[in-house]
């Protein structure tokens, strides 16, 4: 089932009014390949194009999101008592007890109990699905203010960040947004308008990720829990690659044709793509938009890697923290995960 929701300026409210980030070091891919040569998968991990990618030897996720939550309300200038939301994302563990919740973490340590709190794993599309989300939520109230943040650290567990899926390199980090619906006074002016969004799902693809059967919790069964390969390769067998190249061209381009009618907009000046492997975006995602990899932010995501969730949201902050957007220039976001889902949203620069 797919869903859009498309604004008009008369009708649009909601802003990104600030982000903020947490990337920590960054290590050399190329070096960390060499330890990989041994078993063949040092030229694998090479093909991926990543130069760095960040990883996190000290925090754990909801840390990174605190630090970058602080950031994204300083730039918006909003109080955290201001807030009626508070959700953060993330693909792997927190390190912390199974029934704990990060959201309400946060809540405590920031000081807004006021808030709705929600901890979502929905894929590495979480945060864009939750932009969304929280647009609709908010332009429903009338006037509010949401706090979306994404965190995940991919070390210090079973899962090796190198090799634990194809064609894609994992980075740690945090990376959050500030999203209001209230009219911009004095010194709440600028950020990110937020034009249109679309969301596309294809359920059908939810096998990706999935074992064939349900398994007990055993310590042997831990490292199993994270070869995402596997569960591809017994997909990926019995209904073929073309369903999954054909489904995230199709996804794409229906997005690109709801945010984009004309097929472009000259004052769309950037598309953030999620940090996959060079040779999956040259696949399945720079063919569908204009510009492709010229437009996209590869630069930058080849040398953070594949946040989880919080590609779109680290790459808009980059953008904003580098400077060189003016009033009025547009950007697409652009995020894709597990379930499969797809979520664009064409955002503008406000004065």
């Amino acid at each position: 089932m797919n869903r859009a929701t498309r604004t008009t300026p008369e009708t649009e409210v909601v802003t990104i009014a600030g982000t903020g980030s947490h990337l920590p070091a960054r290590v050399d891919v190329e070096k960390a390949a060499e330890a990989y040569d041994v078993d063949g998968e040092g030229d694998r991990i090479r093909a991926t194009g990543y130069a760095t990618v960040c990883a996190e030897d000290t925090l754990y996720p909801a840390d990174m999101a605190l630090r970058a939550a602080r950031d994204a309300l300083s730039a918006a200038r909003v109080e955290a008592w201001e807030l009626d939301l508070v959700v953060i994302t993330s693909i792997h563990r927190h390190g912390h007890k199974r029934l704990w919740a990060p959201a309400s973490w946060l809540q405590s340590e920031l000081g807004c109990p006021q808030a709705l709190p929600l901890t979502v794993n929905q894929g590495c599309n979480a945060q864009m699905l939750v932009l969304d989300m929280a647009a609709g939520f908010l332009r429903g109230r009338g006037r509010g203010t949401a706090l979306v943040v994404a965190a995940d650290r991919f070390g210090s567990s079973g899962f090796d960040r190198y090799t634990a899926d194809y064609g894609i390199v994992y980075g740690d980090g945090a990376a959050a947004a500030v999203l209001t619906s209230e009219p911009p006074t004095g010194e709440r002016r600028g950020g990110w308008r937020m034009l249109a969004r679309h969301t596309v799902s294809a359920p059908h693809l939810e096998g990706l990720h999935r074992d064939e059967a349900p398994a007990p919790e055993r310590p042997e069964l831990l490292a199993a829990e994270h070869d995402v390969r596997a569960a591809k390769r017994r997909y990926l067998a019995e209904r073929g690659k073309d369903q999954l190249r054909d489904s995230t061209r199709a996804a794409v381009r229906e997005i690109r044709a709801a945010l984009l009618p004309d097929g472009d907009d000259p004052a769309l000046r950037h598309v953030v793509y999620p940090n996959l492997g060079l040779p999956l975006l040259t696949e399945n995602y720079f063919p569908e938009f204009p510009g492709g990899r010229d437009r996209s932010l590869w630069d930058f995501g080849r040398t953070v890697g594949h946040l989880g969730t919080g590609d779109q949201i680290a790459g808009l902050h980059h953008l904003t923290d580098q400077g060189g957007t003016a009033p009025g220039d547009r950007v697409l976001l652009l995020g894709a995960g597990a379930g499969f889902t797809w979520t664009g949203a064409l955002l503008e620069r406000a004065a």
